[in-house]
């Protein structure tokens, strides 16, 4: 039987987004974590910016744990500890750069609520053996954090800022780069490192196909996009996703697409915390030249 994913009216929520209409249980709590880090990754308050319209302003998006888990999103998490929330290094060493006369602010936003109860994911399995397509009816969590990241975005817009990118690693990445390809007026660019959300390719490809359905959704709204700006970094020894799998991100023209699998200093997936991937980066000039382009 043809695998058919289907989704009902109801979850046009996933893809329109009103700022302040969010009432995800935990969302408050996480939020008092948000911050604007320095190079070093130091909090520091809101208005030490005074000149918005000349910012470029970076907002990063975390990891994301398992569905039913909320994410750990420390608001003094190290710069590197990409698993605690802490900023992605070369994200870091971009504070307060200039590109074209705007100056680089980053902002960690914790995004990571609770998701899926197991007994839900079960409950699309189930459905999925049974008829070979999913009537998705829930929001799992890159779902909910894409709303809670493009309110956030629409809040800035708001206050004054004209100049926002996104960016972030694994499941942070992915949310900035459907994000942007849905919302380019509000979302000039998107910086994604080892981009996913499913789980281990061996899970979504076999182990939990509702994940590998999920995942397809994803990836359907991203391709009914006319453009994407972006720059994703992939490595062939991630075991979440490859080159080969996000290959589809190469068919749109304002997509950079960098294979870095000959940088071998850590496992694929967490490469994006070590030095030596930032010197890689930086050696090559890749998010400048990004962000020129863009700005």
């Amino acid at each position: 039987m043809k695998k058919i994913f289907s989704v009902l009216v109801f979850l046009t929520i996933s893809q329109i987004s009103f700022a302040g209409s969010l009432d995800y249980k935990g969302l408050e709590k996480i939020s008092k974590d948000n911050t604007f880090m320095d190079g070093e990754g130091i909090p520091y308050p809101d208005d030490k910016i005074t000149d918005k319209k000349n910012t470029l302003l970076i907002i990063f998006n975390h990891g994301s744990s398992a569905d039913a888990k909320r994410d750990v999103c420390s608001k003094k998490a190290k710069v590197g500890k990409i698993g605690s929330g802490g900023l992605v290094p070369a994200i870091a060493s971009l504070h307060n750069k200039k590109i074209n006369n705007l100056e680089i602010k980053i902002y960690r936003l914790c995004s990571g609520v609770i998701g899926f109860p197991v007994k839900t994911s079960v409950k699309y399995y189930d459905q999925f053996k049974a008829k070979g397509k999913i009537e998705l009816v829930d929001e799992f969590k890159q779902m909910r954090r894409q709303n809670i990241i493009i309110n956030k975005v629409e809040e800035f817009k708001n206050s004054g800022f004209e100049n926002i990118v996104l960016a972030g690693w694994s499941a942070g990445g992915w949310a900035s780069l459907n994000l942007q390809s849905r919302f380019p007026d509000k979302v000039k660019g998107a910086i994604a490192f080892n981009p996913a959300f499913a789980g281990p390719k061996k899970e979504w490809s076999k182990q939990y196909p509702q994940w590998g359905e999920f995942r397809k959704h994803q990836i359907n709204i991203i391709k009914s996009s006319n453009s994407l700006k972006g720059i994703i970094f992939s490595h062939a020894k991630d075991n979440f996703e490859t080159p080969e799998t996000l290959a589809f991100f190469k068919e749109f023209d304002g997509l950079t697409f960098i294979d870095y699998s000959e940088v071998d200093c850590d496992k694929g997936h967490w490469m994006p915390r070590k030095k030596c991937f930032t010197d890689y980066v930086e050696k090559n000039n890749y998010l400048v030249t990004f962000l020129e382009s863009i700005f």
